[in-house]
């Protein structure tokens, strides 16, 4: 399988993408595409104390994303101007969800 590291129960992680919705003031807007790289089990687990239902080999983990392709982005830097700002995240293309709230 393509993503034979994830653990089964995180199998549905295997095609997701990430998108990033980032601007400047409204402007200069980049949206910069995230792809899933490598999963890591090596981490704390979000459940420390454990919960009832809950599949042991999903209790701690770090899903990995790196940019679809590299790029870089120029922002415009003044004392007035605004810094960048992440204004929305995408998973799957989906903008139904509001992640940043």
């Amino acid at each position: 399988s393509k993503h034979s590291y994830l653990p089964r129960d995180l199998a549905w992680l295997g095609g997701t993408e990430v998108e990033l919705w980032i601007d400047q003031e409204g402007f200069r807007a980049i949206r910069p595409m995230m792809r899933l790289m490598g999963y890591s089990p090596r981490s704390r687990s979000l459940l420390p104390y454990g919960e009832r239902g809950v599949s042991s080999d999903v209790s701690g983990g770090v899903a990995e994303f790196m940019p679809v392709k590299r790029e870089s982005f120029a922002f415009h830097y003044a004392i007035l101007d605004g810094l960048p700002m992440l204004r929305r995240v995408t998973v799957g293309g989906d903008e139904s969800r509001d992640y940043l709230s």
